[in-house]
């Protein structure tokens, strides 16, 4: 949790993007058990990083290169979904092993777990006078976002540094993320590019995955919108975007896994029956 946020850069400012706090049913009060049998959820989560990783060092140890992009953007992509699942504690791990998968994980992918720890929950957070330090990249233009995509995993970290009650595990998750590019590139000059390659595709995802918070379905693909409550109709990108579409539905109900929101949608909607609110229907 953030207790201080002493340093507030004009870019974490929010606008009217933000989405205000929805008044839906408490999830306690609902016939609907999205907690149920979470132990198997819990394993894959937690095992198709590692197994991504395996499968990475495997197509490449084979020289088959050309699968290497879609293999990392699994990785990448499963791994950030795990780290969102474990910032809000929706997993029924045990607070060590919680901070534990938070650090392994985002170590992984070159991340620092404790800084997307700070930064997305004071973006929960209501309230326009808050900092958000996650939402800004929402308020660039197409123009920006290339460099705007290319540091916002920096500013993150950033941020997570100098306002999370953290610091020190920040700061030693920030140390990997340095340590193991110096060690690629000395790997790359004297024993084998492998380890360069897998970061570099891995910056591209970040990339990727930035464009995508920014500019996708969830913000309607950059284009302006009247309401910021807005449903996303699609199956391809349950797959896709790792069930990240579902932004109004996360934030109606963080805790609840990312996968079992859709059955929470019909109770969502006859609460927002009165507001504005846009569905964006894409072809699958």
């Amino acid at each position: 949790m953030v207790t201080r946020m002493t340093h507030q850069p004009a870019w974490t400012k929010r606008a009217e993007r933000a989405i205000p706090k929805l008044d839906v049913p408490a999830l306690r009060t609902l016939d609907v058990d999205v907690h149920d049998n979470l132990r198997p959820f819990v394993f894959v989560l937690l095992g198709r990083p590692l197994l991504a990783l395996v499968a990475f060092v495997a197509t490449a140890i084979n020289g088959w290169w050309a699968a290497t992009p879609l293999v990392v953007w699994f990785l990448y992509g499963s791994n950030l979904s795990a780290i969102h699942h474990l910032v809000h504690g929706g997993m029924g791990l045990t607070p060590r092993w919680r901070h534990f998968w938070l650090s392994v994980l985002a170590c992984l992918v070159a991340e620092s777990g404790h800084a997307l720890l700070a930064t997305h929950t004071v973006h929960h957070r209501d309230g326009t006078d808050l900092p958000d330090p996650e939402g800004y990249i929402e308020y660039l233009t197409w123009a920006q976002m290339p460099v705007g995509a290319a540091r916002y995993r920096y500013r993150l970290m950033y941020w997570g540094l100098r306002n999370s009650n953290r610091p020190k595990r920040i700061a030693v998750e920030i140390a990997i993320h340095a340590g193991l590019h110096l060690a690629s590139l000395a790997l790359l000059f004297n024993t084998t590019p492998l380890l360069w390659i897998y970061l570099s595709l891995v910056h591209v995802s970040s990339f990727v995955f930035a464009v995508l918070q920014g500019k996708g379905p969830q913000a309607n693909f950059g284009r302006p919108m009247s309401s910021p409550l807005m449903f996303v109709h699609t199956k391809v990108l349950a797959f896709v975007f790792f069930s990240h579409h579902q932004h109004l539905e996360h934030h109606a109900y963080p805790k609840v896994p990312l996968p079992r929101l859709h059955l929470l949608r019909p109770h969502i909607e006859q609460a927002l029956a009165d507001e504005e609110v846009l569905h964006l229907r894409l072809a699958a």
